[in-house]
């Protein structure tokens, strides 16, 4: 059974993973827990953010990250071997001799009261490889059977922190990212988090709530019955999508055969302008994906939003019919809704599109909104 104090520490580890600002200290009482004077997170590259001490005197971090880390027998025993795991104790390699002459000793631990240390190394993926070392107290320096015991199952509990913490921080600049981009939108368009909550909105999409979309409980509600079960099945369809990026570019593009109507419906207003609805699955494919998937909501009224382009795009080297086209997938229309208004065949207007990428030099619809939208509206 573990005593108070050692629970306490526990869970003063895992608030650290909230708040980095705890570890300094949660790892004194670490290392007091565990038998010594002081405890820090050492990273094995100098160069590392993932750095933490118990001391309070800024003096120490400075003192070591400097200039003493060359002399840390650590370092030298381990340098030829540049990715060390498990549990390392200076009784292994340094001698009472060795220490009485060694100016890590005698010219830094010494000066805040410690002696030996001890280390446990971590090479866990996600996390740049770091090192728990406790620093004993002088006249004492050996630990007990108990207190390595204690300081390993600690060491796991920090790991464990610091991957949270650093998966945690990731998650926020992935989410703060997408909030940037959502902001800069000049389309209606909000973030939506694996329960279809409103995670942020831009400025556009508040104002088209009113006309016949709504929000309510933190949710994108729609009034019309008809058109709140196609926006289900639509959030359903893109939250439930597959993290491939073949997948994911079918579902920007509205490409998927057989299923574009899943992932762009049209959306019932009182004012009688309907508004078109796209959903894009929002999982990136790295190690500071979260845990749930989330997606970009975007509404777009066709006709209302764009400016008359053609001339820009004749002035680039497009056709009148090339440029009419484009105008149309640039105010939301799908290919196929772009050919029936300009009352052409689906096979001609693909045809068209091909000869619009080679001129403008893009391969997507994506890529091509994006162009039109940076075009000058003069």
């Amino acid at each position: 059974m573990l005593s108070d104090a050692v629970n306490t520490v526990i869970g003063d580890i895992y608030r650290c993973a909230l708040d980095d600002s705890l570890w300094q200290p949660t790892l004194l009482a670490l290392s007091r827990v565990t038998g010594g004077v002081g405890a820090a997170i050492m990273p094995q590259e100098i160069q590392s953010p993932l750095r933490f001490g118990s001391s309070r005197i800024p003096e120490a971090d400075h003192i070591y990250y400097s200039h003493m880390w060359q002399h840390d027998p650590y370092r030298i025993h381990l340098s030829r071997q540049p990715s060390p795991q498990g549990e390392l104790s200076d009784t292994s390699f340094v001698s009472d001799a060795d220490m009485a002459h060694s100016p890590y000793y005698q010219d830094f631990l010494r000066k805040f009261d410690a002696s030996r240390t001890n280390r446990f190394y971590f090479d866990t993926p996600g996390l740049p490889r770091f090192a728990l070392s406790i620093q004993r107290p002088l006249g004492h320096p050996h630990e007990t059977p108990d207190e390595r015991r204690l300081r390993l199952m600690l060491g796991q509990h920090v790991c464990r922190a610091l991957a949270m913490s650093v998966a945690q921080g990731r998650t926020r600049a992935f989410a703060h990212g997408f909030r940037e981009i959502c902001h800069r939108m000049p389309t209606a368009a909000a973030v939506l988090d694996h329960d279809r909550r409103v995670l942020f909105m831009n400025d556009a999409m508040e104002r088209v709530l009113g006309d016949g979309v709504s929000y309510i409980d933190g949710h994108i509600i729609c009034s019309h019955r008809a058109s709140q079960r196609q926006l289900d099945r639509l959030l359903h369809d893109t939250l439930h999508a597959a993290t491939g990026p073949e997948h994911i570019a079918e579902h920007i593009t509205g490409h998927t055969a057989g299923h574009a109507s899943e992932y762009f419906v049209s959306v019932h207003c009182p004012s009688g302008r309907p508004l078109l609805a796209r959903a894009i699955p929002l999982m990136p494919e790295n190690t500071g994906q979260p845990a749930y998937p989330m997606a970009l909501l975007a509404f777009h009224r066709p006709g209302a939003d764009i400016a008359d382009m053609t001339q820009a795009l004749r002035l680039l080297g497009l056709n009148s019919s090339e440029a009419r086209l484009v105008q149309q997938m640039s105010n939301g229309l799908s290919i196929k809704e772009a050919a029936r208004a300009l009352g052409i065949s689906d096979h001609y207007a693909r045809s068209m599109l091909r000869h619009v990428y080679e001129k403008l030099e893009v391969n997507s619809q994506g890529k091509l909104a994006a162009f039109v939208r940076d075009l000058p509206t003069q």
